[in-house]
Formats: C-alpha cells, structure tokens, sequence
C-alpha cells in the first residue's frame, strides 16, 4: 500500500495499554496520560480510522488495551510549541503533522496499513516533544473509544 494524504477530518486512534503509567484517575474518571502518547523516536503512532474500518478493536493489540482517539485537524492546530534557550526566550517554533507511514514485512511490528505518525516540523528535541505529548494527551480526554478498566 501507498503512502497517502491525511485529511484533516479523519480519525486518528491511538492504542493505550491497561498500565498505570498510560493512564491516570482525574476527577473519578480515567484519562489518558501523556506518556500513553511516548515514542523513542518522537513519532509517536497512530492509525487511521477509515483504513481500521472505522473499528478501535482493530487498533489494539490485546483485549486489555484501551483505545483513543483524536481528530487530525486538531493535531495538526497545536500551536505554541517552542523551545526556548537557557534565558526562556523562544528560539525556535514547531508545527505538527500527521504522515501516513504504513507497516509492511518488519521484523518486529505487526502489518498494519493504517499506521501513521505524529511529528514535528523541524523535528523537536525531547523538551518540546514532552509538551507535545501532553498536547495529545489533552486531545484524547474523554475520547474513549475503547476504555480501560479501573
């Protein structure tokens, strides 16, 4: 399968494994942490609604995972991202995107033609990503496509 456009009003889910480190109770309800959004190579992954069918269970990996979602048009309007140097002044700005980044024939993951990644334009050092997952994380609260269990 080709790479393709993401458009702005597609779904974008997100798999949160039953773990206390991707989730937290806030106000008697759990919410999804931002580090359920981590990545090592600040890309964190996500798929595509309409290429899962439209189906969070086809996101998760086991029966125990939860799954978020977000919109793309949200991702992509996540402003004041900067990195300021040592004084606080901003230096430099990021905008965010989405790219269609499908999994075919790797030795470790899945096939998975609705795998895509969030990423920063220019790529972000891990301060900025950490604002950025808590950006995500904001996105998903109360988007609960498949919730976990508390």
């Amino acid at each position: 399968m080709d790479k393709t456009p993401i458009t702005d009003d597609e779904v974008l889910y997100r798999r949160v494994p039953n773990d206390t480190n991707f989730c937290k109770i806030i106000d008697g309800k759990i919410e999804v942490s931002s580090q359920a959004f981590s990545d090592r190579s600040l890309r964190p992954s996500v798929d595509r609604a309409k290429l899962r069918e439209n189906d969070p269970r086809r996101t998760q990996r086991k029966p125990s995972d939860g799954v978020v979602s977000v919109a793309t048009r949200d991702v992509r309007a996540t402003s004041n991202l900067v990195q300021n140097d040592k004084d606080g002044k901003p230096i430099q700005s990021f905008t965010v995107d989405v790219e269609h980044v499908p999994i075919f024939n790797d030795p470790v993951e899945p096939n998975n033609p609705a795998h895509a990644e969030i990423y920063t334009i220019p790529m972000c050092d891990k301060k900025v990503f950490r604002k950025l997952i808590e950006r995500l994380a904001q996105l998903a609260r109360g988007r609960w496509e498949i919730e976990l269990l508390h």
